[in-house]
């Protein structure tokens, strides 16, 4: 079972993006979404060639979403100031994505299996 907001608006973003929140509300609407993010290889780099961008990766693998939460946040501490614009969400996309983001709000949405 996956714990997930009843509606986008119950969305608490400060907890994956400490950095662009203030008093709990994105300054930014998220504009990319990593459907099925794997190992993180494709939400990095977005994060890296997109900075003034948000990126969230959603994978439904709790160990596999467990290593890029790890590896979001030990790039974060390696590189003061940066990656602080991508995150990954576990969850269960076909089920819930709809449940994160309002209609039209995403840019792009990458599925890569």
């Amino acid at each position: 079972q996956f714990e997930y907001p009843v509606s986008p608006e119950c969305v608490d973003w400060s907890v994956l993006y400490p950095t662009l929140c203030k008093d709990g509300v994105m300054k930014n609407d998220v504009n990319f979404a990593d459907i099925g993010c794997g190992f993180g290889g494709l939400l990095i780099k977005l994060g890296e060639n997109f900075p003034e961008h948000v990126s969230v990766g959603i994978e439904i693998r709790e160990k596999v979403a467990s290593y890029v939460d790890q590896r979001i946040k030990a790039l974060r501490t390696e590189n003061e100031g940066r990656y602080n614009n991508v995150a990954v969400i576990r969850t269960n996309a076909m089920k819930c994505i709809t449940n994160f983001f309002k209609g039209g709000s995403l840019d792009k949405l990458f599925f890569c299996f």
